[in-house]
């Protein structure tokens, strides 16, 4: 039986900022107003939510058609243009999922709107490398019905310090942390700071 392996996807597959500035110069070319104004716009929007992972394409669409009197099926079109998706993965993520699918089953166990995550792994071209039976989309990822749903066992690369930390104490996984920002290590898991030798460190709990 495979050893299973589940990614989170923001800042862990995908470099969200990238994507996040894609949609900006589309949106910015299609109302015809600079980026910066659309980051200005966008303010009034994320003022609702209290987390990034709350971010709700469509109530996004409807707040800038209406800040700007065009219609959500326009907004929605530029929103949704395949080319903000082009090149949004890191460089090592397509080879290290191609080389690890031969030996493990991969998964998801990301936050946020489960139709919108999946889209961006689909027009991103990772899709599928994952099995669906251990793709998990939750809203809240850290809640006890949360964990519950994984495989016990299970590989987790999160490039979330605090999820990294909680699923070490939670004691039924094997938690690596993704650390893109600095040379910060993990005290409890192993830490990597990009999935360049991710094989390497998988291979380093089976010496545990």
């Amino acid at each position: 039986m495979r050893d299973t392996i589940l990614f989170d996807i923001d800042y862990t597959l995908l470099n969200t900022l990238v994507f996040k500035e894609n949609c900006r110069s589309k949106l910015s070319e299609f109302l015809n107003i600079s980026v910066e104004d659309i980051c200005v716009a966008e303010k009034g929007y994320v003022k609702k939510e209290t987390e990034f992972t709350d971010f709700n394409p469509e109530e996004y669409i409807d707040y800038i058609s209406k800040k700007y009197n065009v219609s959500t099926q326009d907004v929605g079109k530029a929103f949704f243009d395949d080319e903000n998706f082009k090149n949004i993965s890191y460089p090592e993520v397509v080879s290290l999922l191609e080389a690890l699918s031969k030996n493990y089953k991969l998964g998801i166990f990301s936050e946020g709107f489960k139709s919108f995550q999946l889209l961006k792994l689909h027009k991103s071209g990772l899709l599928a490398y994952f099995d669906r039976e251990v793709t998990f989309v939750i809203r809240r990822k850290l809640t006890q019905k949360s964990l519950d749903l994984l495989p016990k066992g299970s590989f987790v690369i999160d490039d979330n310090y605090f999820v990294a930390d909680a699923l070490c104490k939670a004691g039924s996984f094997k938690p690596i942390w993704l650390n893109r920002k600095t040379k910060e290590k993990h005290p409890d898991c192993e830490t990597v700071f990009d999935l360049t030798n991710l094989k390497e460190v998988l291979g380093n709990y089976s010496k545990r």
